[in-house]
């Protein structure tokens, strides 16, 4: 895509496995390649880390459609877990479904490595016109 928003793994995406494949244009992917660490005692990926990555690719979504000076950030995220995820890789697909001024939302879901899917989410990100903390030192 002509658009597509180039970034450096964060310490929190090599920390969990996090690759992001694409984030362009209101849409975002991103895969996890399960470890034994990513799950829970049951054998099954724990839901903390399915919900880590719907916020990367919803997140990824959004920050797609901003501009260079804008920030954004997670004001809600709501999942719903409908299959245990267990096996992977798994994928998490994002998408801005409107976006403002100030707010976006944004939806998705993660499916396994047979399409199924196992989790969807939908959520709402709050957008600054410039850095959060930079405007508080300044004020």
């Amino acid at each position: 895509m002509s658009d597509e928003v180039k970034r450096n793994p964060t310490p929190f995406d090599e920390l969990l496995g996090l690759e992001v494949l694409e984030a362009a244009d209101g849409k975002a992917e991103v895969r996890l390649a399960l470890t034994p660490a990513h799950l829970n005692r049951r054998g099954v990926a724990h839901g903390g880390v399915v919900s880590a990555l719907l916020d990367v690719s919803l997140g990824g979504a959004v920050v797609s459609t901003t501009t260079a000076e804008e920030w954004c950030g997670t004001l809600e995220l709501s999942v719903q877990f409908r299959d245990p995820a267990r096996r992977g890789p798994l994928t998490g697909r994002g998408r801005v479904e409107r976006r403002g001024q100030r707010v976006a939302f944004a939806a998705g879901e993660v499916v396994d490595a047979r399409g199924r899917v196992v989790a969807a989410a939908h959520g709402v990100w709050t957008i600054w016109p410039s850095n959060p903390d930079q405007r508080k030192k300044t004020r």
